[in-house]
């Protein structure tokens, strides 16, 4: 299915975000940081959470290496959506919210925007299941790779998520958004 597609926001540095931005988060991908540290910045602007990372590519054949970023976008409240939506994945079967059997993706409108997360078997890399949490209205963007016909899909594995603490970062997030903190 297609969807309307909104304007990506300009890439931020997450070292040094403009003004507004109020930095409510990080965290590490530790299965795709063997190389380099893979630090993804979260931040809140405009009701909107922004996830950011800036990483050093290394450039090949005596060519200088440059930085590359990759930034997702949600509306704000999409944060506690996403906790639900996990968490309906571990309800049992015949529970009346659980994610029907067969089903992969969820997809709900949020704020304007359809928001989905979807259970992947290589979210998290090589043979790492996992979560992504999409953006139906917003084209996957990065410095490095060329726009596309994708959305947005910040994947994240199991082991970041419920061992690495990044599902309770959305947890804290969520709770100080309800909390009227931003």
């Amino acid at each position: 299915m297609s969807y309307p597609k909104l304007t990506p926001w300009p890439f931020i540095d997450p070292e040094s975000p403009p003004s507004g931005y109020v930095k409510v988060g990080e965290s590490i991908d530790r299965a795709r940081s063997k190389t380099s540290t893979k630090l993804w910045h979260f931040f809140v602007a405009d009701r909107h959470l922004i996830i950011s990372d800036k990483e050093w590519l290394k450039g090949f054949n005596d060519e200088p290496g440059e930085y590359g970023h990759s930034q997702y976008e949600y509306p704000i409240s999409g944060a506690r959506w996403f906790v639900d939506t996990v968490e309906r994945f571990f309800l049992p079967p015949d529970h009346s919210n659980a994610v029907p059997r067969g089903e992969i993706t969820v997809e709900e409108e949020v704020d304007g925007e359809i928001l989905g997360v979807t259970r992947g078997v290589a979210s998290g890399g090589d043979y790492i299941p996992g979560y992504s949490f999409d953006n139906l209205n917003r084209i996957e963007h990065s410095t490095v790779m060329p726009e596309g016909p994708f959305c947005q899909m910040f994947e994240m594995g199991d082991p970041w998520l419920f061992q690495d603490g990044l599902f309770d970062l959305f947890k804290e997030i969520a709770e100080r958004h309800e909390k009227g903190e931003f």
